[in-house]
């Protein structure tokens, strides 16, 4: 590096000290004194949490992906750019920000002054090398009449299982946006892949998070899809550690020391995401729960069903984490004083729906949220890590539901690595119970899947499960306008290759007004 922390900020006065802080300077597009060993754009560029008049721009400095100090240990601005065309002839906002190495070099850049409803293109220079360009996507000033969206909606890419092709599928279909459930990482080697390789065991390091999130970011599809619209985020479990509930590991490790490791993870995950200030990590904490408006048509909750739960019901001193429960036995499940959301998010939630006015309203969390008896005949078993070991927390979002008429709703989840398509009833075990919204469960886009012939022999306990499919991966997308929800099942061709074969499962809607899915 050429360039030194004493010139930097003599430079730029109004640098913040802060280790998030990525403050804007309002100088030219800038050419420079920074060097690199390498390109250091390589894990690309993406956009997010967009709004009427803006959206997050992303990148980080990375020339050497792996290693994080091989940027330097100096500050480095990063200019961006943003146009109305996609040749950069008529320039919408220019405008430089910083890249701290405390943060690995990665930038977030919170772009406003924009019109609402349509695409722009962005770039990043730093030195004398530009990023590829990206698009992003605002969102119709929130009432504007909308008459048509298309979003994506994906979860669970492990790294070894296989490529991510199926964002390629994503940008052939044209999505408008893109909805990630959770598990962008795994934390760790589940081992029994000979496709392609992370390079650490398990993560518990902040250095060790980071060169995982590096790893899925040098994926070219990943990285195109993150180029080709703006996206909207949350976790799952993989993004720490698995079935970790709020500061309980599923090993029981000590809770600070499990603190600890969630605060290097929540920390990786935001240097490698477009997200707002608002969900910088203090520590292990981190607000990421958000909720996004489509004019008149679409209201979007993203969810956080990890932060802030109780832990799983009925552990054992030997078995922590996710298990199949006794539905009876487990009295646990029905405490009242159980939470899957934490008791701030659930009332943010449900004062959210009771006010909406959008025609469709989504709840995005990385969970199965209808109940699925894995029992076949007399008595009930039940997943705890789902909703089905927090039925109180259920019960309450249903009832407000129910008593503030909330228009078409529809629960998205993942994390299952398989396909649900549910009517969700006020009473699961009475088939003839209202249905109060309806709800899809994404498969994964490389994470296999062991139990599809287990699962689809319950569905004759489970009546309001109209299907359950396991057996391949892929994503869903979702179409919407004034009359009907079309949800398109993707699925692609074995991800261990990676060649694009991509295919329609199956296709369902629903219609305005009326509860329920139907096949088309």
């Amino acid at each position: 590096m050429v360039l030194t922390r004493r010139s930097l900020l003599k430079s730029a006065s109004l640098l913040g000290a802060a280790a998030f802080a990525s403050p804007v300077m309002a100088v030219p597009w800038i050419t420079g004194k920074a060097r690199f060993l390498d390109y250091p754009f390589k894990l690309g560029v993406a956009s997010g949490d967009p709004l009427p008049t803006g959206f997050v721009l992303w990148t980080r400095l990375a020339p050497s992906p792996l290693d994080a100090a091989a940027t330097g240990s100096e500050p480095i601005p990063v200019g961006y750019e943003i146009a109305e065309d996609e040749n950069f002839r008529k320039i919408a906002q220019r405008g430089t920000v910083v890249a701290y190495p405390e943060n690995a070099h990665a930038v977030h850049v919170d772009v406003t002054g924009l019109q609402a409803g349509r695409p722009y293109w962005y770039r990043f220079k730093a030195g004398d090398e530009i990023s590829p360009v990206g698009r992003a996507i605002t969102t119709p000033a929130i009432g504007a009449a909308v008459d048509k969206f298309r979003f994506a909606f994906a979860s669970c890419q492990e790294f070894e299982a296989g490529f991510f092709k199926a964002y390629r599928d994503m940008i052939a279909e044209e999505a408008d946006l893109i909805v990630h459930l959770g598990d962008y990482i795994y934390e760790k080697s589940y081992g029994g892949f000979n496709t392609r390789r992370v390079p650490i065991t398990e993560a518990h390091s902040l250095t060790d998070y980071r060169q995982l999130h590096a790893t899925y970011k040098l994926d070219p599809d990943l990285q195109a899809g993150h180029a080709h619209t703006s996206w909207l985020m949350t976790w799952d479990d993989h993004e720490v550690a698995n079935d970790y509930a709020a500061d309980q590991g599923e090993n029981y490790e000590p809770v600070p020391a499990f603190l600890k490791r969630r605060a290097a993870a929540y920390k990786a995950y935001y240097e490698h995401m477009p997200l707002r200030a608002a969900a910088r990590p203090m520590g292990p904490d981190s607000r990421i729960y958000q909720r996004t408006v489509v004019g008149d048509l679409l209201e979007i909750n993203m969810l956080d069903t990890r932060q802030y739960r109780t832990d799983q019901p009925c552990q054992t001193p030997d078995n922590g984490g996710w298990k199949i429960i006794d539905g009876q036995l487990c009295e646990e499940r029905f405490d009242p004083n159980r939470t899957i959301l934490g008791e701030e998010q659930e009332r943010w939630l449900l004062r959210g729906l009771g006010r909406s006015r959008a025609q469709w309203n989504v709840l995005a969390q990385g969970m199965l949220f209808s109940q699925h008896d894995y029992r076949v005949g007399a008595g009930s078993e039940h997943g705890s890590e789902y909703w089905d070991g927090y039925t109180v927390s259920r019960d309450r979002v249903l009832n407000t539901i129910e008593q503030r008429n909330v228009s078409n709703p529809v629960i998205i989840g993942g994390d299952v690595h398989a396909t649900y398509v549910c009517d969700v009833k006020k009473d699961f075990n009475n088939p003839e119970s209202k249905t109060l919204a309806s709800e899809f469960v994404t498969t994964s886009i490389t994470s296999g899947n062991w139990y599809h012939d287990r699962n689809t022999a319950t569905l004759v306990d489970n009546p309001h499960i109209k299907l359950y499919e396991g057996r391949h991966r892929g994503y869903t997308l979702a179409t919407l306008d004034k009359k009907e929800w079309r949800t398109d099942l993707r699925v692609v061709d074995d991800v261990r290759k990676r060649d694009l074969k991509a295919r329609t499962l199956k296709s369902y809607v629903i219609e305005d007004g009326v509860a329920g899915v139907n096949e088309a």
